[in-house]
């Protein structure tokens, strides 16, 4: 008994110095902080994104996501393989919307809606203690456009170099010259009070590197012009 006692003491040790050593490589967790999603914020250089509304406050036609990151290991956003934008309201319609790594097309790859290539592409890297910024171009108050008319496609978001995910003094993420070919599928744009979920994927788009959450709320100033970044 004396013997079987010892033999299994070292069994559990052996065990729970195997389950200490897995602990310690274990990665470290990603800590986002507060995040905001605010509709209507900017406008595209021209004037056919307020064609089709005449209300009050106007509404420009690119939705923000700020992301603000508290502590974690850098995102490096060549090991991201997407960043996916889900939303649903009360009435249980929404959409959602995927910013694919630009590392997975090349400078030819078409657009669904334009001719025209991507162009130059180019990622970066986010720190802890930065804000991300999340870009989304939609065609709701367009008055017009060659190929991107509601008519045509119906109000949804839409392949746009305004699209864009930035750090810090503008820097990029995930950055394209020309038309970003985001992939939207829904019912609808978002809405004030939808509530929004952001899902930063692995390589694959199967592993869950970080998720937040936040409500979307209308912006109440007068929608600023953007000027596309490049790389």
């Amino acid at each position: 008994m004396v013997a079987v006692a010892v033999i299994v003491g070292a069994i559990i040790t052996v065990v729970a110095f195997d389950i200490g050593e897995q602990l310690e490589k274990s990665p470290e967790k990603r800590a986002l902080g507060q995040t905001e999603v605010v509709l209507g914020v900017e406008h595209r250089s021209w004037d056919g994104w307020k064609g089709g509304y005449s209300g009050t406050p106007p509404r420009g036609d690119i939705d923000h996501v700020y992301i603000n990151y508290q502590n974690g290991p850098v995102f490096n956003a060549n090991e991201i393989g997407s960043v996916l934008v889900k939303w649903e309201g009360s009435d249980e319609n929404g959409g959602q919307l995927r910013f694919v790594n630009p590392h997975r097309f090349d400078e030819s790859s078409d657009q669904q809606f334009h001719d025209g290539d991507v162009g130059e592409f180019c990622t970066g890297d986010f720190h802890a203690g930065e804000r991300l910024t999340i870009r989304m171009a939609h065609n709701r108050w367009q008055g017009g456009g060659d190929g991107t008319d509601p008519e045509d496609i119906g109000e949804q978001y839409v392949e746009s170099s305004s699209n864009d995910i930035s750090r810090a003094d503008n820097k990029p993420f995930f950055r394209v010259a020309n038309r970003y070919p985001i992939m939207f599928h829904g019912q609808r744009p978002m809405e004030p009070g939808d509530e929004v979920q952001i899902t930063f994927y692995g390589p694959e788009d199967e592993t869950i590197i970080a998720r937040t959450t936040a409500a979307a709320s209308l912006y109440n100033g007068e929608p600023s012009e953007l000027t596309a970044p490049s790389c």
